[in-house]
């Protein structure tokens, strides 16, 4: 019999699950109107469920999570945390298909014998869709859909499932479809997650990333009266004008460089914080401060607090509760960057922020240039 963790973080809503022999014994599922709620809940809800059910985290035979489509931010997270308690369990990571969990859902809440498609809100009147059958098969892999583009990508009657179904239901309205608003949960991947583990398809830990379907942009700059655009002009004039004089200094893109070379003991009790993956830590060092963030129980993150936007303005970056986004204020751009890697989430600013070297020896982490 498998003991199974399932962890399912591609939305708002934060899900955990354990299963035994296929079946959901135990699970904890909260979602938050707005936002993201999962670097708060997701660890005490595994410990919860686990003092729940009696068992410790060394009863686990796999640890399973959802894949995607879906959330970047969600996703990175729950694939984060699994990749964490793979490693530090020993055990394999089990891959699941997002919207195979809702179609999952759709059959335990309606099993009529249907077609089913699993629909994730991709915002404006785009989802991510896939259509599986009522064995569960995928007869329609997942892809990115404009409803109001394309409204006859659809086919016959179904039961379309997920939070992106209600809001295309005018569209798509015919006989013999129905529409649920529903987000995935990670009680419905229990078969699958016995399933997978007992064929033997896990994933590899070293590599394995989600499937964000689409590649991930830099959005918009939040800037509701077009200053910066104005200005944006302004500027490029300036330049131009200069540039056929003498020429125009570009603006310096990289942080001033400081030297880093330290060590720090994670035994010692003000670093207690980073034993567990997904935690992180301000210390001082770097141009701007340093944030130091634990990956998995191997790999740490450690980058430095200055933004990227207009390195010049000296704008200096801070961690969101949820313990993934880092932003600069509102006298600086207002962009966001991923604390997994520094990588922007959401712009104006394009350069990532600036990431030192780290190894660990025992629980000697040594943070260099």
């Amino acid at each position: 019999m498998a003991r199974i963790l399932i962890l399912e973080t591609s939305t708002t809503q934060c899900s955990v699950a354990l299963a035994a022999d296929g079946h959901a014994v135990a699970w904890k599922e909260e979602r938050a109107p707005e936002g993201y709620i999962h670097a708060e809940r997701l660890m005490p809800f595994i410990d919860a469920l686990l003092q729940e059910a009696g068992w410790s985290r060394h009863d686990l035979d796999a640890v399973a999570v959802s894949g995607g489509p879906g959330s970047f931010t969600g996703l990175r997270i729950g694939v984060s945390t699994a990749k964490g308690l793979c490693h530090a369990l020993n055990v394999p990571l089990i891959a699941l298909d997002t919207l195979a969990l809702l179609a999952e859902q759709g059959k335990r809440l309606d099993p009529t014998p249907q077609p089913r498609v699993g629909m994730i809100d991709a915002r404006r009147m785009e989802v991510y869709a896939a259509t599986y059958d009522h064995d569960g098969a995928c007869t329609a892999p997942v892809a990115p859909v404009e409803v109001d583009q394309r409204p006859d990508a659809f086919e016959g009657p179904a039961q379309f499932i997920g939070d992106g179904a209600v809001k295309c239901a005018d569209l798509l309205k015919g006989e013999g479809r129905t529409f649920v608003e529903a987000w995935p949960l990670a009680r419905d991947g229990a078969a699958l997650a016995e399933a997978q583990l007992a064929a033997g398809d896990v994933a590899d830990l070293g590599s394995y990333e989600p499937n964000y379907v689409k590649a991930f942009k830099a959005g918009a700059p939040k800037d509701p009266l077009g200053l910066r655009s104005k200005l944006s002009m302004w500027w490029v004039a300036l330049c131009w004008m200069l540039v056929s004089c003498t020429s125009c200094g570009e603006q310096q893109q990289f942080i001033p460089y400081v030297p880093v070379n330290f060590d720090i003991d994670l035994n010692l009790p003000q670093f207690n914080t980073l034993n567990f993956p997904g935690e992180a830590i301000a210390l001082p060092g770097g141009s701007k401060g340093l944030y130091v963030y634990r990956y998995t129980l191997d790999e740490f993150v450690v980058l430095d607090r200055h933004a990227t936007f207009d390195v010049a303005l000296g704008c200096q970056v801070t961690l969101d509760i949820d313990n993934i986004t880092l932003r600069d204020d509102s006298d600086c751009s207002e962009s966001e960057w991923l604390m997994l890697d520094g990588s922007v989430m959401n712009g104006p600013a394009t350069l990532p922020l600036h990431r030192y070297r780290t190894s660990l020896n025992g629980s000697i982490l040594s943070i260099y240039n």
